[in-house]
């Protein structure tokens, strides 16, 4: 149970401010009880004399090696995006989105769920196509290949959550289809169920796409033979009456109630 006497004697975000620049751990990890506790009540001020230091201190727990603070940083920003209006947020956003992304390559779970959940609740705040728009030349032709695998499972939480209309997904096939000849095999197969995802969502329109990419033709049989499977088990999220018009490769049909951006 954490001590209230410590969380209490916390009067204003300032006196908050050595603690989060602290390089020691444990000065870290005392301080993010407090911090919490403080941010999570909305009649607590949130002025401080320097903000964007404050910024800068917690995106330096997020990018340690520690995992705990690591995830306290994670949480933190996450607090701060619910009390701040976008307007407010906007000035951080290009390198809250940036350490977020990297942090997808972390090797604890706890760090790589909190850096989606963060990611997510941003798309939420402003739109999936502006984060997206971040996340992308940061991600798929990244070393680590934790990173190219856990954003395309972002990617599909996005579809799932917002649906197809919300992202250019025309910008982000090609680079998926890239992954299927990744040298990471986590990565490739990722990358399989990633576009067998799209295709659910989309429909065949994306048959046509990816016969264009470079490919290699097991592969591509393989992604065919999936599509396929899931037409015939009725998993399909997009009507085939909507989503075929005669040419795979032609452009989707209007009336669509929600319509795909591939």
């Amino acid at each position: 149970m954490a001590d209230m006497s410590a969380i209490t004697k916390y009067k204003n975000l300032g006196q908050f401010y050595p603690h989060v620049l602290s390089k020691e751990p444990n000065v870290r990890l005392e301080c993010f009880i407090s911090l919490e506790h403080y941010l999570t009540d909305v009649n607590n001020s949130i002025e401080c004399e320097d903000f964007e230091g404050f910024i800068k201190g917690l995106l330096k727990w997020i990018e340690g090696s520690n995992y705990r603070i690591s995830s306290n940083g994670i949480r933190i920003l996450e607090l701060f995006t619910e009390r701040l209006n976008s307007y407010e947020f906007e000035h951080y956003l290009d390198n809250v989105v940036s350490v977020t992304t990297d942090r997808l390559g972390d090797g604890k779970d706890q760090v790589r769920d909190a850096a989606s959940h963060l990611l997510l609740k941003l798309m939420r705040k402003y739109t999936p196509q502006r984060i997206w728009d971040l996340i992308q030349p940061l991600a798929f032709e990244n070393k680590q290949f934790r990173i190219k695998e856990e954003t395309q499972r972002l990617l599909i939480r996005t579809l799932n959550e917002f649906g197809t209309s919300t992202i250019q997904l025309n910008k982000l096939v090609p680079l998926i289809c890239k992954l299927i000849s990744d040298s990471n095999g986590t990565v490739r197969q990722q990358a399989i169920d990633t576009l067998v995802e799209i295709y659910r969502h989309v429909g065949e329109k994306v048959r046509g796409d990816i016969a264009k990419r470079d490919i290699p033709e097991a592969k591509l049989k393989q992604l065919y033979d999936k599509f396929d499977d899931v037409v015939a088990s009725g998993r399909m999220i997009a009507k085939m009456s909507d989503s075929t018009d005669g040419s795979a490769s032609s452009s989707l049909p209007h009336g669509k109630k929600q319509k795909s951006s591939i």
